[in-house]
C-alpha cells in the first residue's frame, strides 16, 4: 500500500469517526427545562391586588345606594320587641360563592317602605357587575328575592352550600295559606344558574281542611319525598350569608343550624370599614 493510499484511508476513518460521534451526540435527548412555577408570594400578591380592587368596586356600589340600603329597616331581631325601632340592621354581607377567593356582595334596598330587593354582584376582575338570579315573584321586581311588608311579612335565609359552588335561597310568606320556598344556584364563570325549585303551600280547601303541597321544579311530589328534599337542602348549610327574623318558624329546622352572631350579614357602616380595607 503505497503513503497516497494510506493518507487517503486515514482520513476516511476520522471522519467516519466524527460522523459517529455526531450521530451519538444527536440521540442524546436533551434534558427538559423545568418550567418555573410562580412562587406563594407572587399568587399571594396577584390575590390581594384583585381583592383590593373588588373591595374598592364594591365600595363604590354600596355608596351609590347608601340611602336606599338604609332605608330597608323594618326587618326585627329573633325574640326581641323592636316594635317602631330599626331592627336588624345587617343588611349587607360578603360571601365567596364561585371558589376564587373574592367574595361576592349581597345587599337588601328598600324603594319605599314596604319593598326591598335582594341583589347579588361579582367582580369580574375589571368592575363589580350584577348578577341576575331569576325565580321570584313571577318576574315581578325584576325576579329577585323581594321583602315584601305585608300580611305575615317575608322570612329568608341565604346561604352558602356545602357543595362546590352552590347558593341557596329559602324564603316563606303569606297569611291564611303559607308558602315556603328554596331556590338553589350554582356559581361559574360569574353567572348564577338556577337548577332547582322545591315549594309547600299550608292551607285550606273549601271544606276547611288543611292542604300541604310540595312541588320539585313546578311538578306536585308525595308530601314525605317533598318534606325530605327540604330538609337534605337545609342541611346543606354551609354558611349564612344574611338573614331575617324567623317570625316564630319552630317547624322550620334551617334556623337552628346557624346562630345570628355567627351569620355573615353586616351593618352598612361595618361594611365602608370592611371595604376599606
Amino acid at each position: 500500500m503505497n503513503t497516497k493510499t494510506r493518507l487517503k484511508l486515514a482520513i476516511a476513518i476520522v471522519i467516519s469517526a466524527l460522523l459517529i460521534l455526531s450521530i451519538a451526540s444527536c440521540s442524546k435527548k436533551e434534558p427538559k427545562k423545568e418550567e418555573k412555577k410562580p412562587s406563594k408570594t407572587s399568587v399571594t400578591e396577584k390575590l390581594e391586588k384583585k381583592r383590593k380592587a373588588a373591595y374598592q368596586a364594591y365600595k363604590t356600589v354600596i355608596e351609590q345606594n347608601q340611602g336606599a340600603i338604609k332605608a330597608y329597616s323594618w326587618q326585627t331581631v329573633p325574640g326581641k320587641d323592636t316594635y317602631n325601632s330599626r331592627g336588624i340592621d345587617r343588611p349587607i354581607s360578603l360571601c365567596d360563592i364561585d371558589g376564587d377567593k373574592i367574595p361576592e356582595l349581597f345587599f337588601f334596598t328598600a324603594n319605599n317602605e314596604y319593598e326591598a330587593q335582594m341583589h347579588i354582584y361579582t367582580y369580574n376582575g375589571k368592575e363589580a357587575v350584577e348578577l341576575s338570579y331569576d325565580g321570584f315573584n313571577e318576574g315581578a321586581y325584576n325576579g329577585k328575592l323581594a321583602d315584601q311588608q305585608a300580611a305575615a311579612g317575608t322570612s329568608y335565609v341565604v346561604y352558602k352550600g356545602k357543595e362546590a359552588n352552590t347558593l341557596y335561597i329559602y324564603d316563606s310568606n303569606g297569611d291564611d295559606s303559607m308558602f315556603y320556598n328554596i331556590h338553589k344556584y350554582t356559581m361559574k364563570n360569574s353567572k348564577l344558574e338556577l337548577v332547582q325549585t322545591l315549594t309547600n303551600v299550608v292551607g285550606h280547601d273549601d271544606s276547611g281542611k288543611i292542604t300541604d303541597v310540595y312541588k320539585r321544579n313546578g311538578k306536585t311530589v308525595p308530601s314525605a319525598d317533598g318534606g325530605k328534599s327540604f330538609t337534605n337542602s337545609f342541611a346543606q348549610l354551609d354558611k349564612a350569608i344574611i338573614f331575617s327574623t324567623n317570625r316564630e318558624e319552630n317547624n322550620v329546622s334551617l334556623w337552628k343550624k346557624f346562630s345570628f352572631d355567627g351569620a355573615l350579614c353586616i351593618s352598612y357602616d361595618q361594611a365602608i370599614a370592611k371595604l376599606s380595607e
